[in-house]
């Protein structure tokens, strides 16, 4: 950024470092989070390592991204249920203030990196955000339920006469379900099923959230827009590649193997690759730079640099498949450490 532009507000606040150690990022941070006042400091994030030394990495951001990323893998695993789209459930342990908290990182997420949980049902966000839904409560209890009841449940839509009875009223059974299904009520019961699920069940939660979305400045509209950009794609990753304008031919052929990589990537791997070079498990819209290095031998290795988003590539690779068995075993480990200043 060039220095001789004035300083945002925020820019020129106290920044207030929150510490927080890999592993326990979920509880850590509530705990921050729990001070009502902490929207309205200039927050940075300082990762400590399992062995007790801080992560050399500066948070310009990019920290930011990664503990959001760390927080919300840890969240879905120990504090939802659900398939595809998660709901949060009631915990012992988990009062006001911890929900309250939770509200709080959503509304900073969103504030400062405009990072959502997309994993969330977004009725969950729109009814705490705006007191009422915008989505399709059928659409988002079917990607809730496991896939073999989804299934089930698409057969009795479709084609009831195709469905078998029996599995259809176990699994109505398994939601509470006290009315029989027929060829002409999936809408009628499916609805009722949905209201009570993902927005009776978890109506403590959406209250506490609500305290804080409801100033956060997240619109409805944007929740259903936002949920779909911030969802990775091939097409979305590749387009945000940004190579060297005048390439060799041995650069040229590193940039067909990190094309051709995000292209044949599925979603849970686009993400691991956005989170390497971004810090973020989301499409944040980040253009990408890659560098070329050359560094061979034993100590080739993929670098990135998650505040500025930029990936450094040796141009030493005999094929795509010794290219692509490096980037998958670096994404796989799940160990990244930040330790460039």
């Amino acid at each position: 950024m060039d220095d001789t532009l004035p300083m945002s507000p925020e820019s020129q606040k106290t920044p207030r470092i929150l510490v927080v150690h890999r592993g326990n990022v979920l509880l850590e941070l509530i705990s921050h989070f729990s001070d009502e006042s902490i929207l309205s400091k200039n927050v940075k994030i300082q990762l400590v390592l399992p062995d007790g030394h801080f992560e050399m990495g500066h948070d310009d951001g990019g920290v930011v991204r990664d503990c959001l990323s760390e927080f919300w893998h840890d969240f879905y695993d120990q504090c939802t249920m659900g398939s595809s789209l998660k709901l949060p459930f009631l915990r012992h342990d988990f009062g006001q203030a911890q929900w309250e908290s939770v509200g709080r990182i959503i509304a900073f997420g969103w504030r400062k990196e405009k990072y959502l949980p997309v994993r969330l049902a977004p009725v969950i966000l729109e009814q705490a955000a705006s007191g009422y839904i915008k989505s399709d409560l059928i659409e988002n209890f079917l990607k809730f339920v496991p896939e073999g009841d989804q299934a089930v449940f698409e057969s009795w839509r479709s084609d009831f006469d195709s469905v078998d009875k029996d599995e259809l009223l176990e699994i109505l059974d398994n939601y509470l379900c006290r009315k029989g299904p027929t060829a002409n009520n999936f809408g009628d019961i499916l609805q009722e099923l949905a209201h009570k699920k993902l927005l009776q069940e978890p109506a403590y939660v959406i209250d506490q959230w609500a305290t804080t979305l409801s100033t956060a400045g997240l619109e409805i509209e944007q929740i259903l827009t936002t949920y779909e950009y911030l969802l990775p794609t091939s097409r979305k990753v590749v387009k945000s590649l940004s190579f060297p304008e005048a390439l060799n031919t041995q650069e040229k052929d590193i940039q067909r193997y990190v094309t051709t990589y995000v292209r044949e990537s599925d979603p849970q791997r686009l993400s691991l690759f956005l989170r390497f070079c971004t810090g973020s498990d989301l499409f944040l819209g980040k253009i990408i730079s890659i560098i070329f290095t050359q560094i061979k031998g034993f100590q080739r290795r993929l670098i990135a640099h998650t505040c500025g988003c930029v990936l450094e590539l040796s141009l030493h690779y005999d094929s795509y498949p010794d290219f692509r068995s490096e980037i998958n075993k670096v994404l796989e480990s799940n160990v990244w450490v930040m330790d460039i200043v």
